[in-house]
């Protein structure tokens, strides 16, 4: 064993680990993306419903409950998410109909998109979690095991 392939054997390693923790992160902000968008909804039902308030106080007031990228995405930024283009597309379309149509149509609207959104946070969001881990602790195992080999 010489200082070259141990050199080697941690290089290997440490890419393994950093691709493993990108592939972790990537899905785990895809889980809060949707989950904060969830809350979006639940919190504009709310508001529509009792407070009858317009989308662009709305917006306001839920820019100062929660600040991360689904509050970037809704301020028109560009937030670093790993959703595909189908998936924004869908997202947008959804938030350009909201305050288009009469208080009561919009509720039941946002109710029906609430429970469609709870479901996917419940199953999908939290399978992305499972997901990011395992990903991140096989490339700490896959770097491991090409240090071994390597040094």
């Amino acid at each position: 064993m010489n200082l070259l392939s141990i050199f080697a054997g941690l290089c290997a390693f440490s890419a393994c680990a950093f691709v493993g923790l990108w592939l972790k992160r990537r899905l785990v902000s895809k889980a809060e993306f949707y989950e904060d968008y969830y809350t979006y909804l639940l919190f504009a039902s709310e508001k529509i419903g009792y407070e009858r308030m317009p989308i662009g106080e709305l917006n306001q007031a839920f820019f100062t409950k929660c600040d991360r990228a689904f509050s970037s995405f809704l301020r028109g930024e560009n937030p670093a998410i790993s959703l595909s283009d189908g998936e924004i597309k869908e997202v947008e379309d959804y938030l350009a109909q909201i305050g288009t149509t009469d208080a009561d149509t919009q509720i039941a609207s946002l109710k029906g998109k609430c429970a469609e959104m709870k479901r996917y946070a419940e199953g999908d969001c939290v399978k992305f979690r499972k997901d990011g881990a395992l990903y991140f602790k096989l490339g700490v195992l896959l770097g491991l095991v090409a240090f071994i080999l390597l040094a």
